[in-house]
């Protein structure tokens, strides 16, 4: 915009001058509104959280697995058993009519806590599954979040070259009409212009399409209509990361959220070993059982062939029972703890392979960020150099001494300059993001 007024300060009448101001100061009270109404980053992060389905279904799953922790860590349930004689059956405490028996099962000393440690553990490795899946849109809202910032930017930068554009379509037309006394223009001028024109309109409509697709994008990951208004506030732009470099590498090897799952996952296949083992030895049983008996009468005699049979008190009986597990094939035990440590042995590896992964990414994402660095101040330069280029071709061009062609290659030069240079800043400021993710960093 500054080089479009400082373009007219020397080729367009003082009539013209005040039309473009005009048109700034209705540009810049269109942004300040814009940027009024601004909701933050944070405040888009914070409504991913809250209503993203993906994180919901991640945090129902952690959820479930708490669960699982009281159902590994209880005693078996007693067993009631009870019986009954269809005939009652001649004892010497009477007739035994009924009996009721009650056991409980008593695993190994430690085998109960060895299975709520792994229960809980794996709930841990849940959990840090959820964060992992909450930290993954925090980055897709903020990559989107910059894209909606760039695109508005570029259609903005697309505005801006338009009204330049125009500027130098009448200025060519002014020379062919023989608007510039003892100056003769070219119709070709005129025509090379307006080809640019539909260019540039061309591009502008694209810039428009994508920011309308990346806006449903961009709602739909805050799980709201596709069509819900998003205002966009700059501040992020001057985003730094205010860690060096390798006390970033130390924050994501000790809060990755990958990585702490698969720490947790291989402390609970450790606890898996050991209650395979505790598994392996004796449980025991304790019990009553009540047995009820009703009196009888003495009846018979010694000398009868049936014999004398001496009456009963019907006393009931109470008898303790104690009984033990005897483990003796041992070797689906040997085979769960083996397969407990080779379920060890692997979430360790995966654990190393994440970390070099990481370390990977790491480097990777801090060498885009100073090449990102490094072109947007190459591209910084080159505008200013351009704007300077296209002030003094265009006067020499309104003097009948400058190429118009050259005048329209360095018009999309700067074009493309400007463009470019919003695009490295958002580059930047996504590998930014990108650094945060893997520190389990949001809002």
């Amino acid at each position: 915009m500054k080089t479009m007024i400082g373009l007219r300060k020397t080729v367009i009448e003082k009539k013209r001058l005040n039309w473009s101001q005009e048109l700034l100061l209705m540009l810049l009270f269109t942004i300040g509104l814009h940027a009024a109404n601004a909701q933050s980053l944070e405040d888009y992060l914070q409504i991913a959280a809250e209503n993203n389905p993906a994180v919901k279904a991640s945090f129902a799953k952690y959820s479930a697995s708490l669960e699982r922790i009281p159902q590994v860590g209880t005693l078996p349930d007693p067993e009631l058993s009870f019986g009954f004689y269809l005939k009652d059956m001649a004892t010497l405490m009477g007739d035994q009519k009924m009996n009721f028996s009650l056991m409980q099962r008593l695993p190994w000393f430690g085998e109960l806590q060895a299975n709520k440690d792994e229960a809980s553990l794996m709930a841990l490795a849940s959990f840090q599954e959820f964060e992992a899946v909450k930290y993954d849109l925090f980055y897709e809202v903020k990559a989107a979040y910059y894209q909606l910032h760039l695109l508005y930017h570029h259609e903005r930068i697309a505005i801006e070259n338009l009204d330049l554009l125009k500027s130098m379509e009448r200025l060519a037309l002014n020379k062919f009409k023989g608007g510039t006394p003892g100056v003769n223009g070219k119709m070709s001028d005129v025509l090379r212009v307006q080809s640019k024109l539909k260019e540039v309109e061309t591009l502008k409509v694209q810039f428009e399409d994508d920011y309308n697709a990346l806006l449903v994008r961009f709602n739909l990951l805050l799980n709201r209509p596709e069509d819900a208004k998003v205002n966009v506030d700059t501040s992020f732009l001057r985003k730094e990361l205010p860690l060096n470099k390798e006390v970033v590498l130390d924050s994501i090897l000790k809060a990755n959220p990958n990585l702490k799952k698969l720490e947790a996952e291989g402390a609970a296949f450790q606890k898996r070993g050991e209650a395979a083992k505790l598994e392996g030895l004796p449980s025991f049983g304790v019990g009553l059982n009540f047995m009820i008996n009703s009196p009888r009468m003495p009846s018979g005699s010694i000398e009868s062939e049936m014999g004398y049979r001496p009456g009963g008190m019907g006393n009931n009986m109470v008898m303790p029972m104690v009984s033990m597990s005897l483990p003796i094939y041992r070797g689906k035990y040997k085979a769960a703890q083996k397969e407990a440590a080779q379920y060890r042995r692997a979430a360790d590896h995966q654990k190393e392979n994440v970390r070099n992964a990481l370390k990977q990414e790491w480097d990777e994402l801090y060498r885009a960020i100073r090449e990102a660095e490094r072109n947007k101040k190459l591209y910084e330069d080159q505008v200013v150099l351009l704007k300077k280029t296209y002030e003094l071709m265009l006067a020499d061009y309104s003097n009948a001494e400058g190429s118009f062609e050259e005048l329209l290659t360095v018009q999309r030069q700067l074009l493309d300059f400007e463009m470019k240079m919003a695009e490295e800043t958002v580059s930047k400021l996504m590998a930014i993001a990108k650094l945060e993710t893997l520190m389990a960093k949001g809002i």
